[in-house]
């Protein structure tokens, strides 16, 4: 779109100006332009090889009649521009008219060299017969001396090893199959023209592929591993080269700090900030006592920057020690909208003021804000041995985003099957556990956070067989909790402080829950299981002597064969079978309880 601007000031005369325009003979002395085009400046007159920077061609009232659209199309310097503009695609430009005397260009990626610039502008649309409106008598100097990438990380920790990428406007590695890089300290000065491995520090360097999806154009992205080796906070000139021969040409540069390393903790937490966290450097650094510190998406500024929208300063920086500070997250540290996670760069600086960057970034994750504090459950409760499925509700900031992570434990063990609803809620699948309340903790990539009691495990063990013919042997495989921690010896004192599995009458649990004799209370066990084998914390097997009844006063199995009547009776796991025992926890276990078992002819 043309913009029509005033001018003011000296103004030549115009006497053949629109000649340029309408093709007339305009003979400027000592160009090599064709007749009937009009002669121009540009300016800058150096860029990168790759292209994707502008530049700005006047050439008094050439596009005064012009509004259209122009294009362009660099050419060597050694060359003429063509009196059209054809259909040849090498070399093809944007051009933007700006007023009657200026255009603005847009230089395409070229290859190293020197090169004048032809526009090509039409009232209506350019074609191929197109002819050319001006040609610059000034040229602009490609070269990779020019060519200046962008890195993700311009400060990275000194011991190397890190992977940063290159990234220029355009293709500036189109020449380079395998390029070549080293560091340079910039004290040491430029960067060669040509690819040199003395007095530089050689790194491992490759293009990354084309990928639409990751937004990655061929030949614009280059992947440096940082060496080893380099000295700490001095300035370093990445060197890009086309290869490792002796006459690879330089296509890039840009400037790198190694810096000692950093880590925050927590390395995560609540998008929104107002939270503290601790920055630790591997070395005693902080010197000053007002440090610094600045989160950034970007890179770290070499110095200590306010008034950028890309820094959020630290109001609060507290220093510990010389290794070690505490800072306030500032509140605009989110997660990005649509995304998981948001990774933000820590940035420690020696001052408030213009102090330099300490340390190599430190990154702190934001993921949207976990809160539990109004979380329920749904059931509230459910056996010992886990398996029971429950949907907590209430919740905020459970993640939806692709690649998000949740985790969950309840009393400490991992639940499993865990499935999110919504932002609000999600379902899992109870692990086992001892008989009580029990904690819910989640996980999230902004954190962990706890809600007590929300879940309450109760008694219970399943039994199979839970029945069988009186005056029988069944083994009987009994599922519950906690049974890693029975103290099982098996002997024939059914009295002692050993864990036993008993038959027992309903009568039994009020005894043993009042009583001051432990497992042998008011009333006692009616017969106990032989030869129990633990095979998990969730699973014992066990031989019930339905063939025999317990003796009251020897706490034994009776001389005489006495089998146990038909009836309804309870199976019960016990911690303690000690008649001394006089506390409740241990008088019928709190991990499992209460099975009914049944004794009758099929």
């Amino acid at each position: 779109m043309r913009k029509s601007q005033p001018r003011t000031g000296f103004r030549p005369v115009r006497a053949g100006v629109a000649v340029a325009a309408t093709a007339a003979a305009v003979v400027v002395a000592g160009t090599a332009a064709p007749a009937y085009a009009a002669t121009g400046t540009m300016t800058p007159n150096v860029g990168p090889i790759g292209g994707g920077i502008d530049v700005t061609v006047t050439s008094v009232g050439a596009f005064a009649t012009l509004n259209g659209e122009a294009k362009g199309r660099f050419v060597a310097s050694t060359a003429n521009c063509g009196t059209t503009f054809t259909t040849t695609t090498t070399g093809i430009a944007t051009v933007a008219i700006q007023d009657d005397d200026t255009a603005t260009v847009t230089i395409p990626a070229l290859a190293a060299g020197t090169y004048k610039a032809c526009i090509y502008a039409s009232a209506t649309t350019v074609s191929g017969t197109t002819a050319l409106t001006v040609n610059t008598t000034d040229t602009v100097v490609l070269s990779g001396a020019n060519t200046t990438p962008t890195l993700s990380q311009t400060a990275g920790p000194v011991a190397g090893g890190n992977v940063i990428t290159a990234t220029g406007l355009g293709p500036y590695l189109a020449s380079a199959t395998t390029p070549g890089a080293v560091f340079k300290l910039n004290s040491a000065g430029a960067c060669g023209a040509t690819y040199s491995a003395t007095g530089v520090t050689t790194a491992t360097i490759t293009k990354a592929a084309a990928d639409a999806n990751a937004g990655i154009v061929a030949n614009t992205v280059a992947n440096i591993t940082v060496p080893s080796g380099l000295t700490s906070s001095s300035l370093y000139k990445i060197c890009i080269y086309a290869g490792t021969a002796s006459n690879s040409a330089l296509l890039g540069s840009a400037s790198y700090t190694p810096l000692p390393a950093a880590t925050v903790s927590p390395t995560a937490g609540n998008s929104g900030g107002t939270n503290t966290i601790t920055l630790t450097t591997a070395s005693a650094i902080i010197e000053g006592d007002t440090p610094g510190a600045i989160f950034t998406k970007g890179n770290c500024p070499a110095t200590y920057t306010t008034g950028n929208v890309a820094y959020l300063n630290v109001a609060t920086i507290t220093k510990i020690s010389n290794s070690k500070v505490a800072l306030l997250v500032p509140t605009g540290v989110e997660v990005a909208n649509g995304e998981a996670t948001t990774a933000w760069k820590t940035c420690l600086y020696s001052n408030k003021t213009t102090g330099p960057l300490l340390a190599a970034p430190a990154t702190y994750t934001v993921a949207p804000a976990l809160d539990l504090s109004t979380a329920v459950a749904a059931p509230t409760g459910g056996p010992a041995q886990g398996g029971t499925s429950v949907l907590f509700t209430g919740l905020e900031g459970i993640p939806e985003a692709e690649g998000a992570t949740l985790t969950a434990t309840l009393g400490g063990k991992a639940m499993t099957n865990i499935r999110v609803i919504d932002d609000t809620s999600f379902r899992a699948t109870t692990p086992a556990s001892a008989a009580g309340t029990a904690t819910l903790s989640v996980t999230t990539d902004a954190g962990t956070q706890n809600k007590a009691a929300i879940f309450t495990y109760s008694y219970g063990i399943t039994t199979a067989p839970n029945a069988a013919v009186a005056n029988t042997t069944p083994t009987l495989d009994i599922m519950g909790a906690g049974f890693n921690d029975l103290n099982v010896t098996n002997t024939s004192d059914y009295d002692d402080a050993s864990s036993r599995v008993f038959l027992v009458t309903t009568d039994w649990f009020a005894s043993a829950n009042g009583g001051t004799n432990g497992a042998w209370a008011t009333v006692d066990p009616v017969t106990a299981c032989t030869g129990i084998v633990v095979i998990s914390d969730v699973e014992l097997i066990c031989t019930l002597a339905l063939n025999n009844l317990l003796d009251a006063t020897t706490k034994d199995f009776t001389a005489a064969t006495d089998e146990v009547a038909d009836g309804t009776y309870s199976l019960v796991v016990v911690e303690d079978a000690s008649d001394t025992s006089t506390v409740v926890d241990v008088d019928f276990s709190r991990i499992s309880s209460g099975s009914t078992f049944t004794v009758a002819d099929y």
